[in-house]
Parts: C-alpha cells; sequence; structure tokens
C-alpha cells in the first residue's frame, strides 16, 4: 500500500471510532513517505486520534509537530 492508502484507510477507521487502528495507519502513511507535504494534516489527524483515546500529551506533540509542517487548520 502506499502512503495515500494508509492515509485514507486511516479517515475510515477515525470515522468508525478505531482511533488506534487510525494511529498505526497514519504512522505508516508518515513513514511511507516523510516528506511528503501532506503529512501535516497527517500529524493533525494523529493528534485528533490520540486526544480521542485521552492521550492528551502525545496529541499535543502530534500538533506540535503538525503546525511545525505547515498545518493552519
Amino acid at each position: 500500500m502506499t502512503a495515500e492508502d494508509w492515509f485514507n484507510k486511516s479517515v475510515a477507521l477515525h470515522d468508525q471510532g478505531n482511533y488506534a487502528d487510525a494511529i498505526k495507519a497514519l504512522d505508516e502513511a508518515i513513514r511511507l513517505s516523510p516528506n511528503d507535504p501532506n503529512n501535516a494534516i497527517a500529524w493533525n489527524n494523529k493528534g485528533v486520534a490520540l486526544d480521542a483515546l485521552g492521550k492528551t500529551t502525545e496529541a499535543n506533540a502530534a500538533f506540535t509537530e503538525a503546525k511545525k509542517l505547515g498545518y493552519s487548520g
């Protein structure tokens, strides 16, 4: 699967409320394409999923990474 495939899978998993697997899919998308400009969105989505799991510290780190990469949403 491509990074885009993993990202799309993460969105579907998130929509199903399966945040843990969404995070794993986002990690794979980021790993496969570390220089992808869309990684800012992936990091933000990871923060949202982590926050939904009550992992505030990890979520804040993901949000910080998203902002470093240019996320402004």
